[in-house]
């Protein structure tokens, strides 16, 4: 019986009980008493191991419209155009191959389509792909005109979701929003008919500021809120937004187009790239325009910065509307190509949503199991994964397996310059027409008289809450270097005690950080944990990425890397958040995983089992005190889970490396 159980833990160990010879081999061994015909089978499964170790992939050669590379065993590799329309995501380092891809992608794919560009690389191919540029200072665009044959209100409530996602506003402010744009058509008649003219968004503004705010301190803050964001867009967005009309974007969607956004703040940019998806699929669901294959294309850079997963869990502001839309847009044959360096930054939305995955070199751990969990790699394939040099990718679309591939490197001069595009591009822009701004009586008598614009822009009520003195700025760059350090050793780094307490009580009073405790050796120490609101804070006004090492709070996160350095101090290997656990240790030839528990739940047995199934040599369950360990083991005697390679230990344990196994 052992020697059966051997060789199943053998082909499990070594990727190949999916091959259909090996499962055969281990069940006739199964069946069967005969050690030669055993022994035979384990020389088998060895041999495809080994062959599974050299390269543990498999492909099957299909039929596509788009060659991008080759496989490691020199097979063409193709993309099927109708695969595009289930959307396709990437991720990689910085010059591992990405816009390469996209180059790729835009030179062979059959339909139009349109790319956001940050950083001015597309417009390369213009001398090599009929394009249309439009950087954002040539671009007309009027947001508030909904598409053809979508009613008024359908729009603003649409407008006010995308708006309020790419500036974060929260509900209060959206409805106040979308109950403005609502009068503002109603002033314009666009309820009674749905011609021009049409509102822009600098009527918008002038409704907002000539409205009366005698009313209650809530109603005034949203309206206060709405209009600080509303005319830093307008500021910042030049000319792109006066316009009764802008260009047709029903006749873009039959060009390539890219929209150069390079130079606008953040906000603008998201805004744009998130109201011209919304506005392709509310005017294809008017139109009916259904169908099984590609019709369009969209190319996203920097996919976080649409797909951000910070909004995403921002339970006030609501599910964002992008999210729903990725989901619903490929009825319409509308693809989505996305890319970024930073998968842990990427909503679930846009990782569940996209049916191709590529992914390339990575320099960063975090961000490389992220995309190795969303393509369920095995360990041998992520290990393969890690040897990808540039323009070297792993795919996989669908649920089928995944496969490396050498990508084309589509070769391509970056020598457009400004004045170059200018030659290129005068003629096309010049054969796009608008419509100048235009305000109805109604629209004039309830604005009053036109006040001189006021470039100043409003306080806003959100971010009047954060005004943080130097010290506090300086406190929050110390919790990001180090999440782990004591309070009273980030006050050594102020002039005195009295100034880092001080900065301290004021990041906690305006709900920037969360005092938390967790007890050592030594007694108690006092931890600062970052809220969303601090994170933003950092992010948006510090212009400091937040790298969380570990998952879970700030104390779930301690303990993660105490552990980890307890193991590291007797010179073993240890990594957090691999193989699905919060702690990973390699003991010589032996692997432990490890859980910290900080609570008596279900999900710390789950983990337990899926540990156990994955045959780790042992799988300690960490816990916070002696309540939850005997919890946990009752529940593991409910769940019939007694294996006695499970191993209960307190965090106090941790304390000293006297407990750990020698």
């Amino acid at each position: 019986m052992n020697r059966r159980s051997d060789l199943l833990g053998l082909a499990k160990r070594n990727d190949v009980l999916d091959n259909e010879e090996v499962r055969k081999l281990v069940l006739a061994a199964g069946l069967s008493n005969n050690e030669r015909l055993q022994e035979s089978v384990r020389k088998a499964v060895l041999n495809k191991s080994i062959q599974q170790h050299k390269y543990p992939f498999t492909y099957s050669l299909e039929s596509g419209d788009i060659e991008l590379g080759s496989t490691f065993q020199n097979q063409a590799f193709r993309l099927s155009q109708k695969d595009l329309t289930k959307h396709l995501l990437t991720v990689g380092q910085s010059g591992s191959g990405k816009t390469t891809l996209f180059y790729s992608l835009m030179a062979d794919v059959g339909v139009p389509f349109w790319a956001f560009d940050l950083k001015q690389d597309y417009r390369h191919l213009a001398e090599e792909v009929e394009l249309l540029v439009l950087p954002w200072s040539r671009l007309k665009f009027n947001p508030l005109r909904p598409p053809k044959d979508v009613p008024p209100r359908r729009w603003a409530q649409v407008f006010a979701e995308i708006f309020g996602h790419s500036t974060a506003l929260l509900s209060g402010s959206k409805n106040f929003l979308m109950k403005s744009i609502i009068q503002l058509y109603r002033l314009y008649g666009l309820f009674e008919r749905m011609e021009p003219p049409y509102p822009s968004l600098h009527e918008l503004q002038l409704l907002i500021q000539s409205e009366n705010v005698n009313f209650v301190r809530k109603t005034s803050n949203y309206r206060d809120t709405v209009l600080n964001r509303l005319e830093a867009m307008n500021l910042v967005a030049g000319t792109v937004f006066d316009c009764s009309q802008g260009y047709s974007i029903e006749s873009l969607l039959e060009r390539n187009v890219v929209f150069e956004f390079d130079g606008l703040s953040r906000d603008v940019q998201n805004f744009l790239m998130e109201i011209l998806f919304a506005y392709v699929y509310e005017y294809r669901l008017s139109q009916n325009q259904r169908g099984t294959g590609l019709n369009h294309l969209f190319f996203l850079d920097e996919g976080k910065r649409v797909f951000s997963v910070y909004k995403e869990r921002q339970s006030e502001a609501g599910i964002p509307e992008i999210d729903e839309l990725t989901a619903k847009m490929r009825e319409f044959g509308e693809g989505l190509v996305v890319a970024d360096q930073e998968a842990s930054k990427l909503t679930d939305s846009i990782k569940a949503n996209t049916y191709t995955k590529l992914l390339l070199s990575t320099g960063d751990r975090k961000q490389f199991e992220a995309v190795t969990e969303s393509m369920n790699l095995s360990q041998r394939q992520k290990e393969y994964a890690e040897t990808l040099d540039i323009g070297e990718a792993i795919v996989q679309s669908g649920n089928s397996d995944p496969f490396p591939v050498d990508l084309h490197n589509h070769q391509l001069e970056k020598s457009v310059t400004d004045e170059k595009l200018q030659k290129l591009m005068t003629k096309k822009w010049n054969q796009l027409s608008f419509e100048e701004r235009r305000e109805t009586p109604e629209f004039e008598r309830a604005t009053g008289p036109q006040q001189q614009e006021d470039s100043t822009i409003p306080d806003d009520p959100d971010q009047q809450e954060l005004q943080l003195s130097n010290e506090s700025d300086r406190l929050l760059k110390d919790i990001v270097e180090d999440p782990f350090k004591p309070l009273t050793q980030r006050y050594r780094e102020f002039s005195s005690s009295y100034k880092g307490n001080k900065a301290k009580n004021q990041l906690v009073e305006q709900g920037v950080v969360i005092e938390r405790h967790v007890r050592t050796q030594s007694g108690k120490r006092k931890l600062l944990e970052l809220t969303d609101k601090g994170r933003n804070y950092i992010e948006e006004e510090l212009d400091i990425e937040v790298k969380q090492t570990g998952r879970g709070g700030v104390v779930h996160r301690y303990w993660q890397n105490r552990i980890k350095e307890a193991f590291e101090k007797r010179g073993w290997t240890a990594k957090r958040e691999m193989f699905d656990a919060d702690v990973y240790i390699n003991l010589n030839d032996s692997e432990l995983v490890i859980e910290v528990a900080m609570g008596n739940n279900q999900r710390e047995i789950d983990h337990l089992k899926k540990h156990l199934d994955s045959e780790f040599d042992a799988v300690w369950i960490v816990c916070r005190n002696q309540e939850i360990l005997e919890g946990l083991k009752q529940r593991l005697k409910q769940n019939n889970l007694e294996d006695e390679r499970v191993v209960f230990r307190l965090f106090r344990d941790f304390n000293t490396e006297e407990n750990l196994p020698s």
